[in-house]
């Protein structure tokens, strides 16, 4: 045991001297963001949520990931091929790849990478969405590696990138998993340098990346929690950039000569989930759940709350997503109607339901959004108590699912890319780890989207599945948001379209 003890501590100060060493002369200048989370895990397979990804999209890489334009590209590998029955995928990968602290990325990294992101100590949240259903990784050679699936999965190449990080087997098994938690080593254009927890993160540029050496030598991640703080500080130029813009200051941040107001298109959703399986039943009833998407003036909210910066949504999910286009109109503003249905469900009015919602940070407008729906529920005979969580704390209750214990709360998640799979079965499919919902028909439909190869008629299914979510909501349907970024003059950035996090490989500074 003391050796190992000492054989972890030994990897962990040779890792930590490596993330302190110098970057060539043409990368020295340090862009400092605000940003408003903190990571909940910076183990790239304890990822708990979409928050995360600020961090880990500049450290680790998948085999395919996405490029600025939201586009599917190889990454850690350099080829794919899929044999006929959709089971077997051959990945040649990418030559002379390495980790942060010099180690060579081979094979054997993505066959222990599968082993560690299954292994029940790890507790993976995102394991079901990728590895679970591989069934072997085959070492063919050093540079090829074969994955066997235990089903076919028509998303596979499109969840690689955020669903199955490679890490390097040799560091780990070396350093331990809790050394690694908090100095972890992948192989993207930002090595990992130091954390102060609710403070800061610090990177550093990887000179040696394989394709995407960033221009700055050091990027810092500020955690600030309040929007507010976050614009005096680009303001006053204590910071290059900041991130979740409120969308009432956005238009007055575009007025001042000093600083770039950046909007970006998001796949960030926002919905008010109801909760289904509480054991009084009120929310099981699909006309209650018809009746309160009709008891929102989501269009006036638009305006008046999110100032522009949002889309309407009929079906959860950007428009852009596969399946998501099904032909229906956003629910109607008709309170009337709204508590028509909800009588003719016999719907308890004399109850108080439960409604958490989430701070500033993550989402913007997140409290005044919860509080304008909650009105809107006033209005037509539902009573509320109103409760706000800082996002760790509002994770952490949204993934414990205390079913009788809460009613009503707000809920923000991304569609990671254009593939609707990477949400669908953890959101909505019965027992899934985000998911206050239960529908047996549903859950067959997810089931069988990932086993259908031929795309036509996997869109079809898909439009169907989103058809029937419409037609029996689990969620208020809100909105799907645009990101609001400001950054200095002197700042050179374009945002990665159709991701709700930010990712910097990119900037540049004069």
């Amino acid at each position: 045991m003391a050796r190992a003890i000492a054989r972890g501590l030994s990897a962990l100060a040779v890792a930590a001297a490596f993330a302190f060493a110098a970057v060539p002369a043409v990368a020295l200048k340090t862009v400092t963001v605000a940003v408003g989370i903190d990571p909940t895990s910076i183990d790239p397979h304890k990822i708990s949520g979409g928050g995360d990804y600020q961090f880990f999209n500049h450290v680790f890489e998948g085999l395919y990931g996405h490029d600025n334009e939201g586009r599917l590209v190889p990454e850690l590998a350099e080829s794919h091929e899929v044999s006929a029955d959709g089971r077997v995928h051959t990945f040649k990968l990418r030559p002379g790849v390495k980790f942060h602290n010099g180690e060579a990325f081979t094979a054997e990294d993505v066959r222990f990478s599968w082993q560690r992101s299954n292994d029940p100590e790890t507790r993976n949240p995102r394991a079901a969405i990728v590895t679970r259903n591989i069934e072997e990784v085959e070492v063919v050679d050093p540079l090829t590696v074969r994955l066997k699936l235990k089903a076919p999965d028509a998303s596979l190449l499109e969840n690689l990138g955020e669903f199955f990080y490679i890490v390097n087997k040799r560091t780990l098994e070396s350093m331990g998993n809790d050394a690694f938690g908090r100095q972890p080593i992948g192989t993207g254009p930002y090595r990992f340098v130091s954390r102060s927890i609710k403070e800061n993160i610090v990177l550093a540029a990887f000179p040696e990346h394989w394709g995407k050496v960033p221009k700055i030598g050091r990027l810092v991640m500020r955690v600030v929690a309040d929007p507010q703080t976050r614009i005096a500080m680009i303001r006053a130029g204590e910071v290059d950039a900041i991130v979740a813009v409120p969308p009432q200051v956005g238009k007055q941040l575009e007025g001042d000569r000093n600083l770039n107001v950046v909007v970006s298109p998001s796949f960030q959703n926002i919905f008010i989930l109801l909760n289904t399986r509480a054991a009084h039943g009120q929310f099981a009833d699909p006309r209650v759940r018809r009746a309160l998407n009709h008891a929102i003036d989501k269009n006036t909210l638009i305006r008046r709350v999110m100032f522009g910066y949002a889309t309407i949504s009929a079906a959860p999910c950007h428009i852009d997503i596969t399946g998501c286009d099904i032909g229906r109109d956003p629910y109607p503003y008709d309170p009337k109607k709204a508590r028509a249905l909800l009588e003719e469900a016999n719907f308890d009015f004399s109850r108080t339901y439960s409604f958490w919602g989430q701070t500033p940070g993550r989402a913007a407008q997140s409290k005044e959004v919860a509080e304008a729906v909650a009105f809107y529920l006033n209005q037509v005979g539902v009573k509320t108590s109103m409760e706000f969580l800082e996002y760790g704390a509002w994770l952490a209750r949204v993934t414990a699912r205390e079913y009788d214990k809460y009613d009503i709360h707000w809920q923000n998640w991304t569609d990671y890319n254009n593939d609707p799979m990477g949400r669908l079965p953890r959101a909505m499919r019965t027992g899934g780890s985000l998911s206050w919902h239960s529908d047996p028909v549903l859950d067959g439909m997810i089931d069988k989207a990932n086993g259908i190869v031929d795309p036509d008629e996997r869109l079809a299914h898909l439009r169907n599945t989103f058809t029937h979510i419409y037609e029996n909501p689990p969620y208020i349907f809100l909105w799907t948001t645009r990101e609001i970024y400001a950054t200095r003059k002197n700042i050179r950035w374009t945002p990665r379209a159709n991701v709700s996090w930010p990712v910097f490989w990119e900037i540049e500074k004069d």
